[in-house]
Protein backbone atom coordinates (compact mmCIF):
# COMPACT_ATOMS: atom_id res chain seq x y z
CA UNK A 1 0.00 0.00 0.00
CA UNK A 2 2.78 2.42 0.95
CA UNK A 3 4.63 1.59 -2.29
CA UNK A 4 1.48 2.32 -4.32
CA UNK A 5 1.03 5.71 -2.61
CA UNK A 6 4.70 6.50 -3.16
CA UNK A 7 4.46 5.64 -6.86
CA UNK A 8 1.37 7.81 -7.25
CA UNK A 9 3.21 10.74 -5.69
CA UNK A 10 6.19 10.15 -7.96
CA UNK A 11 3.96 10.00 -11.03
CA UNK A 12 2.14 13.16 -9.92
CA UNK A 13 5.45 14.96 -9.41
CA UNK A 14 6.63 13.87 -12.86
CA UNK A 15 3.37 15.13 -14.40
CA UNK A 16 3.67 18.50 -12.63
CA UNK A 17 7.31 18.92 -13.69
CA UNK A 18 6.39 17.96 -17.24
CA UNK A 19 3.61 20.56 -17.34
CA UNK A 20 5.92 23.20 -15.90
CA UNK A 21 8.54 22.33 -18.49
CA UNK A 22 6.01 22.61 -21.32
CA UNK A 23 4.77 25.95 -19.97
CA UNK A 24 8.31 27.31 -19.80
CA UNK A 25 8.97 26.11 -23.33
CA UNK A 26 5.78 27.74 -24.65
CA UNK A 27 6.54 31.01 -22.88
CA UNK A 28 10.11 31.31 -24.15
CA UNK A 29 10.24 34.39 -26.34
CA UNK A 30 11.62 34.40 -29.85
CA UNK A 31 14.90 36.36 -30.03
CA UNK A 32 13.31 39.24 -31.97
CA UNK A 33 15.08 42.59 -31.62
CA UNK A 34 12.51 44.66 -33.52
CA UNK A 35 11.30 45.58 -37.00
CA UNK A 36 14.28 45.57 -39.37
CA UNK A 37 12.57 46.96 -42.47
CA UNK A 38 9.37 47.19 -44.40
CA UNK A 39 9.52 46.67 -48.16
CA UNK A 40 7.22 48.23 -50.75
CA UNK A 41 7.12 47.96 -54.53
CA UNK A 42 7.93 51.16 -56.39
CA UNK A 43 7.66 51.87 -60.11
CA UNK A 44 10.83 54.01 -60.12
CA UNK A 45 13.71 53.54 -57.71
CA UNK A 46 15.24 56.90 -58.60
CA UNK A 47 12.04 58.91 -58.21
CA UNK A 48 11.01 57.10 -55.02
CA UNK A 49 14.44 57.59 -53.50
CA UNK A 50 14.19 61.29 -54.29
CA UNK A 51 10.73 61.41 -52.69
CA UNK A 52 11.75 59.76 -49.41
CA UNK A 53 15.00 61.69 -49.23
CA UNK A 54 13.41 65.05 -50.02
CA UNK A 55 10.42 64.86 -47.69
CA UNK A 56 11.62 62.53 -44.88
CA UNK A 57 15.37 63.11 -45.03
CA UNK A 58 16.14 59.39 -45.34
CA UNK A 59 19.44 58.73 -47.08
CA UNK A 60 20.32 55.90 -49.46
CA UNK A 61 22.31 53.26 -47.58
CA UNK A 62 22.88 50.42 -50.06
CA UNK A 63 21.38 48.33 -52.86
CA UNK A 64 20.67 44.61 -52.88
CA UNK A 65 19.64 42.22 -55.63
CA UNK A 66 17.20 39.45 -54.80
CA UNK A 67 14.25 38.70 -57.09
CA UNK A 68 14.33 42.37 -58.07
CA UNK A 69 16.67 45.25 -57.42
CA UNK A 70 16.04 46.86 -54.05
CA UNK A 71 17.31 50.06 -52.47
CA UNK A 72 17.53 50.52 -48.71
CA UNK A 73 16.94 53.96 -47.20
CA UNK A 74 18.08 54.38 -43.62
CA UNK A 75 15.81 55.33 -40.72
CA UNK A 76 18.30 54.39 -37.98
CA UNK A 77 21.18 51.94 -37.59
CA UNK A 78 18.80 48.98 -37.37
CA UNK A 79 15.75 50.04 -39.40
CA UNK A 80 15.27 50.72 -43.10
CA UNK A 81 12.67 51.43 -45.76
CA UNK A 82 13.25 48.95 -48.57
CA UNK A 83 12.15 50.02 -52.05
CA UNK A 84 11.69 47.10 -54.45
CA UNK A 85 11.85 47.88 -58.15
CA UNK A 86 8.74 47.11 -60.24
CA UNK A 87 9.26 49.28 -63.35
CA UNK A 88 6.60 47.46 -65.36
CA UNK A 89 3.99 48.68 -62.87
CA UNK A 90 3.36 48.05 -59.19
CA UNK A 91 0.74 45.59 -57.98
CA UNK A 92 -2.41 46.78 -56.22
CA UNK A 93 -0.78 45.33 -53.10
CA UNK A 94 2.59 47.03 -52.92
CA UNK A 95 3.60 45.50 -49.57
CA UNK A 96 6.43 43.04 -50.25
CA UNK A 97 7.48 42.02 -46.74
CA UNK A 98 7.92 42.93 -43.11
CA UNK A 99 11.35 41.98 -41.78
CA UNK A 100 12.09 41.31 -38.12
CA UNK A 101 15.66 41.50 -36.87
CA UNK A 102 16.65 38.51 -34.72
CA UNK A 103 19.77 37.93 -32.67
CA UNK A 104 20.12 34.29 -33.76
CA UNK A 105 18.48 33.03 -36.94
CA UNK A 106 19.15 29.33 -36.30
CA UNK A 107 17.55 29.49 -32.86
CA UNK A 108 14.62 31.43 -34.28
CA UNK A 109 13.97 28.89 -37.02
CA UNK A 110 14.28 25.96 -34.61
CA UNK A 111 11.73 27.60 -32.32
CA UNK A 112 9.36 28.33 -35.21
CA UNK A 113 9.50 24.71 -36.34
CA UNK A 114 9.04 23.51 -32.78
CA UNK A 115 5.81 25.54 -32.72
CA UNK A 116 4.47 23.77 -35.81
CA UNK A 117 5.40 26.45 -38.36
CA UNK A 118 7.12 25.97 -41.69
CA UNK A 119 9.65 28.75 -42.36
CA UNK A 120 11.85 28.56 -45.44
CA UNK A 121 15.41 27.26 -45.04
CA UNK A 122 17.91 29.85 -43.87
CA UNK A 123 19.68 31.55 -46.77
CA UNK A 124 22.37 34.18 -47.02
CA UNK A 125 20.92 37.13 -48.88
CA UNK A 126 22.81 39.45 -51.19
CA UNK A 127 22.88 42.09 -48.45
CA UNK A 128 24.85 39.67 -46.26
CA UNK A 129 22.03 38.86 -43.83
CA UNK A 130 20.92 35.37 -42.89
CA UNK A 131 17.19 35.14 -43.50
CA UNK A 132 14.12 32.93 -43.52
CA UNK A 133 10.55 33.69 -44.61
CA UNK A 134 7.22 32.72 -43.10
CA UNK A 135 3.89 33.50 -44.80
CA UNK A 136 0.96 34.52 -42.61
CA UNK A 137 -2.69 33.43 -43.17
CA UNK A 138 -3.35 36.51 -45.33
CA UNK A 139 -0.32 35.93 -47.55
CA UNK A 140 1.93 38.57 -45.98
CA UNK A 141 5.63 37.71 -46.08
CA UNK A 142 7.29 37.80 -42.65
CA UNK A 143 11.06 37.78 -42.96
CA UNK A 144 13.37 36.96 -40.06
CA UNK A 145 16.85 38.41 -40.57
CA UNK A 146 20.10 38.26 -38.64
CA UNK A 147 22.57 41.06 -39.29
CA UNK A 148 25.92 39.32 -39.69
CA UNK A 149 29.29 40.97 -39.11
CA UNK A 150 29.69 41.54 -42.86
CA UNK A 151 26.09 42.36 -43.73
CA UNK A 152 25.50 45.70 -45.43
CA UNK A 153 23.38 46.78 -42.45
CA UNK A 154 26.28 46.20 -40.06
CA UNK A 155 28.82 47.84 -42.35
CA UNK A 156 26.56 50.91 -42.63
CA UNK A 157 26.46 51.46 -38.84
CA UNK A 158 26.91 55.13 -38.00
CA UNK A 159 26.56 56.18 -41.65
CA UNK A 160 23.73 57.73 -43.72
CA UNK A 161 22.06 59.23 -40.65
CA UNK A 162 21.10 62.57 -42.12
CA UNK A 163 20.24 65.53 -39.90
CA UNK A 164 17.16 66.19 -42.07
CA UNK A 165 15.34 63.03 -40.93
CA UNK A 166 11.86 63.89 -39.63
CA UNK A 167 11.83 60.61 -37.67
CA UNK A 168 14.42 58.11 -36.50
CA UNK A 169 12.06 55.31 -35.52
CA UNK A 170 9.89 52.87 -37.48
CA UNK A 171 7.22 52.06 -34.90
CA UNK A 172 4.79 49.77 -36.69
CA UNK A 173 3.64 48.31 -39.98
CA UNK A 174 -0.05 48.01 -40.86
CA UNK A 175 -1.36 44.89 -42.59
CA UNK A 176 -4.83 43.78 -43.68
CA UNK A 177 -6.35 40.86 -41.77
CA UNK A 178 -9.41 38.95 -42.99
CA UNK A 179 -9.68 36.55 -40.02
CA UNK A 180 -8.51 37.82 -36.63
CA UNK A 181 -8.72 34.38 -35.04
CA UNK A 182 -6.45 32.86 -37.68
CA UNK A 183 -4.04 35.79 -37.38
CA UNK A 184 -3.90 35.40 -33.60
CA UNK A 185 -3.08 31.71 -33.95
CA UNK A 186 0.13 32.79 -35.67
CA UNK A 187 1.06 36.18 -34.26
CA UNK A 188 -0.13 35.76 -30.67
CA UNK A 189 0.02 32.03 -29.99
CA UNK A 190 3.04 30.99 -32.07
CA UNK A 191 5.13 34.15 -32.41
CA UNK A 192 4.36 35.55 -28.96
CA UNK A 193 3.04 38.97 -30.02
CA UNK A 194 0.89 40.72 -27.40
CA UNK A 195 -2.20 42.87 -27.93
CA UNK A 196 -1.64 46.40 -26.58
CA UNK A 197 -4.56 48.34 -28.11
CA UNK A 198 -7.64 47.97 -30.26
CA UNK A 199 -10.00 50.53 -31.68
CA UNK A 200 -12.96 51.15 -33.96
CA UNK A 201 -13.60 53.68 -36.69
CA UNK A 202 -16.53 55.18 -34.73
CA UNK A 203 -17.78 54.98 -31.17
CA UNK A 204 -19.63 51.73 -30.61
CA UNK A 205 -18.59 50.38 -33.98
CA UNK A 206 -16.89 47.05 -34.70
CA UNK A 207 -13.17 46.67 -34.07
CA UNK A 208 -11.10 47.98 -36.94
CA UNK A 209 -7.52 48.01 -35.63
CA UNK A 210 -5.58 45.75 -33.26
CA UNK A 211 -2.00 46.55 -32.27
CA UNK A 212 0.15 43.46 -31.68
CA UNK A 213 3.49 44.18 -29.99
CA UNK A 214 6.57 42.12 -30.82
CA UNK A 215 8.25 40.08 -28.08
CA UNK A 216 11.33 41.73 -26.62
CA UNK A 217 12.01 45.28 -25.51
CA UNK A 218 11.76 47.25 -28.76
CA UNK A 219 8.11 48.25 -28.38
CA UNK A 220 7.62 47.81 -32.15
CA UNK A 221 4.32 46.33 -33.26
CA UNK A 222 2.26 45.09 -36.17
CA UNK A 223 -1.13 46.71 -36.67
CA UNK A 224 -3.96 44.44 -37.77
CA UNK A 225 -6.39 46.27 -40.04
CA UNK A 226 -9.51 44.12 -39.87
CA UNK A 227 -11.24 43.95 -43.24
CA UNK A 228 -13.18 40.66 -42.98
CA UNK A 229 -14.57 40.00 -46.47
CA UNK A 230 -14.24 43.54 -47.84
CA UNK A 231 -12.81 43.68 -51.38
CA UNK A 232 -10.20 46.39 -51.38
CA UNK A 233 -9.36 48.77 -54.19
CA UNK A 234 -5.78 49.66 -55.10
CA UNK A 235 -6.12 52.98 -53.28
CA UNK A 236 -7.44 51.29 -50.13
CA UNK A 237 -4.59 48.76 -50.14
CA UNK A 238 -2.07 51.58 -50.42
CA UNK A 239 -3.65 53.27 -47.41
CA UNK A 240 -4.02 50.19 -45.23
CA UNK A 241 -0.62 48.60 -45.94
CA UNK A 242 1.48 51.32 -44.39
CA UNK A 243 4.43 52.13 -42.19
CA UNK A 244 4.30 54.36 -39.12
CA UNK A 245 7.16 56.65 -38.12
CA UNK A 246 7.37 57.98 -34.58
CA UNK A 247 7.98 61.61 -33.65
CA UNK A 248 7.92 63.50 -30.37
CA UNK A 249 6.41 66.58 -32.01
CA UNK A 250 4.06 66.13 -34.97
CA UNK A 251 3.77 69.86 -35.62
CA UNK A 252 7.55 70.21 -35.89
CA UNK A 253 7.73 67.11 -38.10
CA UNK A 254 5.08 68.61 -40.36
CA UNK A 255 6.93 71.94 -40.51
CA UNK A 256 10.16 70.11 -41.31
CA UNK A 257 8.45 68.24 -44.15
CA UNK A 258 7.09 71.50 -45.52
CA UNK A 259 10.60 72.93 -45.31
CA UNK A 260 11.75 69.79 -47.16
CA UNK A 261 9.37 70.81 -50.01
CA UNK A 262 6.25 68.79 -49.11
CA UNK A 263 3.32 70.67 -50.69
CA UNK A 264 1.35 72.70 -48.15
CA UNK A 265 -1.95 70.92 -48.74
CA UNK A 266 -4.88 70.28 -46.40
CA UNK A 267 -4.60 66.50 -46.74
CA UNK A 268 -1.14 66.63 -45.13
CA UNK A 269 -2.31 68.63 -42.11
CA UNK A 270 -1.85 66.84 -38.75
CA UNK A 271 -5.00 65.50 -37.09
CA UNK A 272 -5.93 63.52 -34.00
CA UNK A 273 -6.52 59.85 -34.84
CA UNK A 274 -8.82 57.33 -33.15
CA UNK A 275 -6.02 56.29 -30.79
CA UNK A 276 -5.87 59.91 -29.51
CA UNK A 277 -2.48 60.56 -31.09
CA UNK A 278 -1.58 63.35 -33.48
CA UNK A 279 -0.80 61.91 -36.91
CA UNK A 280 0.13 63.15 -40.36
CA UNK A 281 -0.44 60.96 -43.44
CA UNK A 282 1.49 61.19 -46.71
CA UNK A 283 1.22 58.83 -49.69
CA UNK A 284 4.27 58.14 -51.84
CA UNK A 285 4.45 58.22 -55.64
CA UNK A 286 2.89 54.74 -55.94
CA UNK A 287 0.14 55.38 -53.39
CA UNK A 288 1.66 53.75 -50.29
CA UNK A 289 0.87 55.60 -47.08
CA UNK A 290 3.34 56.68 -44.45
CA UNK A 291 1.87 57.68 -41.10
CA UNK A 292 3.83 60.02 -38.86
CA UNK A 293 2.56 59.61 -35.29
CA UNK A 294 3.30 61.53 -32.12
CA UNK A 295 4.73 59.53 -29.22
CA UNK A 296 2.37 60.94 -26.59
CA UNK A 297 -1.42 61.18 -26.40
CA UNK A 298 -3.05 64.34 -27.66
CA UNK A 299 -3.91 66.99 -25.07
CA UNK A 300 -7.59 67.86 -25.38
CA UNK A 301 -8.97 71.17 -24.14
Amino acid sequence: MQIAKYMKRVLLLILILSCLSMGTKAEKALPILGIAHVAFQVSSLEQSRAFYTAFYGFEFAFAAYEDQEAWYLKINDDQFVKLVSKPEGTDDNRLVEIAFQVSDIETTIAMLKDRGLNPTPVEKNSDGTLASVLVDPDGHNLKFVEYTSNSKQTLAKGKHLGSRRVSDRLLHVGITITDEKAANTLYRDALGFKEIWRGSRKDGGPDAWVNMQLPGDSGDYVEYILINDIKLSRRQMGTMHHMCLLTDDIQKAHRDMLFNALPDLERYEPLVARNNRWVCNVHDLDGTRCELMESKEAVTK
